[in-house]
């Protein structure tokens, strides 16, 4: 595993964490997400198994909406500006900077916005 991506918590007692709201797949789970993990580390703390392949933000299985809140996306390998302009985030690397919507299982509508942006797509 790359440093950086999802690689778990610090274990700070004070440390901030901030209420996500995930949907997918006709479900809605409200689960709480700390500034040093990744939304994807803090699903699966919840119990909650939401897309992922490579956890390093490379292959986009788990691309997301953000419909509400922003992100962190400094440990992704591959995420653009552009991709956050638009709404995505990349579950596996994205730590929380506020609470947060954002709606899970959005693989394939990430690929049509790369293909849009001219900018790299898995080959998965």
């Amino acid at each position: 595993m790359h440093p950086g991506a999802g690689t778990g918590r610090s274990t700070t007692p004070d440390e901030p964490s901030y209420e996500i709201r995930v949907e997918f797949e006709n479900t809605v789970e409200v689960i709480r997400a700390y500034r040093s993990e990744s939304l994807l580390d803090a699903a699966d703390r919840h119990g909650l198994r939401l897309p992922r392949t490579c956890r390093q933000g490379w292959c986009t299985s788990c691309a997301a909406r953000v419909v509400e809140g922003a992100a962190d996306h400094a440990a992704a390998r591959r995420f653009f500006p552009v991709d956050e302009e638009s709404g995505f985030a990349l579950l596996c690397s994205a730590r929380p900077l506020s609470p947060m919507v954002v709606v899970a299982g959005q693989h394939a509508a990430f690929r049509d916005h790369r293909i849009r942006h001219g900018l790299p797509v898995p080959r998965s």
